[in-house]
């Protein structure tokens, strides 16, 4: 009789984790910009909440928010749908945003040295205020564990951009090197610190490249919740293009 009792917890224990977000599973934009290369478990879905303040020189405050629903389709494979309003940034109106469609494929699990391999699609289109052509953006993704538990990451991205804006790049790159760690543990698992260093592109024709940190706090809330939060700031910017002295960004994410 005990073992059927016990068997019977495990078995319900294993059943939440199987459908538990993993505050260590790493999101671009929850809270920082870099993915890792892990998709949500096959089922699973997931909504993620995202609202950020962009403090700007010279213009009024950016506030912006992302609302994310994830579904995990097939194994190492999910699918997502993303709206992206914002607010002010100089001209202090609403605009709905684009329309954001991803598509993320886990390649490899990480095997001795051979880091987690990954790669995510994302097809913003222009549904939003000013917007012209459908934009897409290629990101290859490496995730490799250092020091036991800590993760380092890389993400490469290609962005094309389908405007017909002669002020525009048909084409820019960027690169973000990530770094993960759990907090507390193994004594306990409720706790990831993040932080990244990024180098952008600009897209518009003439200006340089922009280079930005950020630090970040992911922390479990429940089962199947997660809050994070988040600060960044572009530290340099060549050949005129502007710069986000602080932005602030909080989340929060619920899987069922």
């Amino acid at each position: 009789m005990r073992k059927l009792i016990g068997l019977s917890l495990l078995v319900g224990l294993l059943s939440q984790s199987a459908f538990a977000i993993d505050h260590n599973n790493l999101d671009g934009g929850r809270p920082l910009r870099f993915d890792d290369a892990y998709s949500i478990a096959y089922g699973e879905r997931a909504i993620e909440f995202g609202f950020g303040s962009s403090f700007l020189r010279r213009k009024s405050n950016l506030w912006d928010a992302k609302v994310e629903f994830k579904y995990g389709f097939a194994k190492n494979r999910d699918i997502g749908i993303a709206f992206e309003p914002r607010y002010g940034g100089g001209d202090n109106h609403f605009d709905a945003g684009d329309v954001e469609l991803s598509y993320f494929e886990h390649v490899q699990r990480e095997i001795d040295n051979a880091p987690a391999l990954g790669y995510k699609i994302d097809i913003a289109l222009p549904t939003g205020r000013g917007s012209e052509g459908v934009k897409g953006r290629f990101r290859g993704i490496v995730t490799k564990t250092v020091n036991q538990y800590d993760k380092l990451h890389l993400n490469l991205d290609v962005n094309v951009n389908g405007s017909r804006s002669s002020t525009e790049r048909d084409v820019s790159f960027g690169a973000i090197v990530g770094y993960s760690k759990p907090l507390g543990y193994p004594t306990r698992f409720d706790q990831t610190l993040v932080a990244e260093f990024a180098v952008q592109q600009s897209d518009v024709r003439g200006e340089g490249w922009k280079g930005s940190v950020g630090l970040g706090l992911r922390q479990q809330m429940g089962v199947r919740s997660v809050f994070d939060i988040g600060v960044q700031s572009d530290v340099f910017s060549s050949r005129g293009g502007s710069k986000v002295p602080l932005r602030f960004v909080v989340g929060y994410s619920i899987g069922f």
